[in-house]
């Protein structure tokens, strides 16, 4: 009995190991391959499945089938010479029928898509102004998708969906647009500012304008008023007194003359300059009408 352990006992450990060897346990949505000596020989799909036990067949770690994403903040250069940082996320996966492809032929295949894309962002943008990359992402998106569906359909790759966000101008981009439009800020404050003089100075103008009708019409109608006066005043001055006018008109002027000085002497600490004056204007009135009396005291004598 012992002797039947001892021999029954190795057998079952080598039992257990060659199982552990053969079996070939794979995740969900991952794939394994088989490798017969080194060389590719199967895929193994999710689930439990078995080989060969080492050294003659191994399997090889579990390869991903879902989606992975690889993001680069592409560095580009327009047509009219802007430097813009256009970032872009790219959704990839590995294709389960040709998982091999994807898994042998490239070494590092996260490196080698973000090669693609810097190439291609680089590319398309090349032809565009700048004012066209914030506006063709969806071009940006079609070329990508189009040109690494192309080049990595043949690795056993496909291209689920690119992302490509806002272009972001370049510090130094940036900081001349916000000179730009600094100025052109100042510009329109300018305008406005000018616009504003000039409707205040119109306004101002009509104003004086509408003004300076009213006080001529005042002024008019107030030499109206003074000159009907005068005019009766006049007419009455002669039909009463028989005197002409012309004397009256001297004495008017006259009396006139007086009163000015008058305001002007009580002013105070004001010289009056009078040049022109006819002494005898002031005694025109009276003049005139002493010629046309007889004196009582000087007698008469004909010839």
């Amino acid at each position: 009995m012992v002797e039947l352990m001892v021999v029954a006992i190795p057998l079952v450990i080598v039992l257990v190991l060659l199982t552990v060897a053969c079996t070939v346990i794979t995740k969900q949505q991952h794939v394994r391959f088989i490798e017969t000596f080194g060389r590719y020989s199967g895929t193994r799909a999710a689930g439990l499945s078995f080989k060969l036990p080492y050294p003659i067949q191994i399997a090889t770690p579990n390869f991903s089938l879902k989606i992975q994403e690889v993001g680069q903040d592409v560095s580009v250069k327009s047509s009219d010479n802007a430097f813009v940082i256009v970032p872009i996320r790219v959704q990839y996966a590995a294709t389960e029928a040709r998982a091999n492809d994807a898994y042998y032929r490239l070494e590092d295949p996260e490196r080698q898509l973000t090669s693609y894309i810097v190439n291609q962002v680089r590319s398309t943008a090349a032809g565009m102004e700048f004012a066209e990359l914030f506006s063709s992402k969806d071009r940006f998106e079609e070329d990508v998708a189009s040109t690494l569906s192309e080049q990595l359909s043949g690795y056993g790759y496909s291209i689920e969906n690119v992302l490509v966000d806002d272009p972001q101008p370049s510090d130094e981009l940036r900081k001349a647009f916000d000179k730009v439009l600094a100025s052109r800020r100042l510009r329109e404050a300018a305008q406005n500012e000018g616009e504003a003089v000039k409707i205040k100075a119109i306004l101002e103008a009509e104003a004086s304008k509408d003004a300076m009708i009213l006080k001529a019409e005042g002024y008019a109608g107030f030499r109206e008023i003074i000159a009907k006066g005068n005019a009766a005043a006049l007419q009455d001055f002669v039909g009463e007194t028989g005197v002409p006018a012309t004397a009256v008109l001297d004495f008017f002027a006259h009396t006139n003359s007086m009163e000015a000085l008058r305001d002007a002497a009580s002013a105070g600490g004001k010289t009056v300059l009078v040049t022109g004056e006819n002494p005898t204007a002031a005694h025109g009135l009276f003049a005139d009408e002493s010629a046309a009396k007889p004196r009582p005291d000087v007698a008469t004598h004909e010839a």
